[in-house]
């Protein structure tokens, strides 16, 4: 009777153990999971610039390429924009340049600097900062989608 008791005990101490250290081990695994989000600016961000007044709404899709380099597309009034993406990760400020056409096909020429805010967010994350188109300059902001 003394030899069930202790085979029981030490059955109900060893399933406690080892579900003890499953638990620890799935915890462990979701937090690794869940911080592997990637680089901060990949993905869609859509906002305003306004400059002059006349508010002008954006989408802004970024990729990161093999090589490192941020590359993108300016989805503004239907025409689609290359731009040239910078990031400098010590101050989280992003440079964006714009060269193409709008869709009457005219030359276009975007300027923008930000800074990332909410960086360690992925809903709440923003760029705001200041847009010049030539000689206007006005300000935007964009929030990753």
């Amino acid at each position: 009777m003394k030899d069930s008791k202790k085979q029981k005990r030490i059955l109900d101490l060893t399933v406690r153990i080892t579900t003890g250290l499953f638990t620890m081990l799935l915890l462990s695994v979701s937090v690794f999971i869940y911080a592997q989000e990637g680089h901060p600016l990949t993905g869609t961000w859509s906002g305003d610039r306004v400059s002059n007044g006349t508010k002008v709404r954006l989408l802004l899709i970024m990729d990161l390429q093999p090589d490192q380099q941020i590359e993108g597309t300016l989805i503004e009034n239907g025409a689609r924009i290359p731009l040239d993406i910078t990031l400098n990760p010590e101050d989280w400020s992003v440079s964006i340049i714009a060269q193409g056409q709008n869709r009457a096909g005219d030359e276009v020429n975007y300027q923008a600097t930000g800074v990332i805010e909410n960086v360690g967010t992925v809903n709440q994350r923003m760029i705001v900062g200041t847009w010049q188109d030539g000689e206007v300059i006005g300000e935007f902001q964009v929030r990753m989608n």
